[in-house]
């Protein structure tokens, strides 16, 4: 059974910032202090190798959280 997206960005959120990250959790990139400018494109490029989309420059800058990760995800896999 392949994972959620919800599933899959906890696991590469976890890995990235180094902590647990529960799927769904509503994470904001300004409340979490490991989350910095390199940390943000290693979560941008694990999410693009995860889910095979890419995200343009604009996309990348508008993340500040879990939730616009997902909505970036969905719009790239909406046909």
């Amino acid at each position: 059974m392949p994972a959620s997206v919800d599933e899959t960005l906890a696991e590469i959120l976890s890995l990235v910032l180094e902590r647990p990250i529960a799927p769904g959790e509503d994470l904001r990139r300004e409340d979490e202090a490991r989350w910095d400018s390199l940390k943000h494109l290693e979560i941008i490029f694990a999410t693009e190798a995860a889910f095979g989309v890419s995200f343009s420059a604009e996309e990348i800058g508008e993340v500040m959280s879990i939730a616009d990760l997902r909505a970036k995800v969905a719009a790239a896999d909406a046909p």
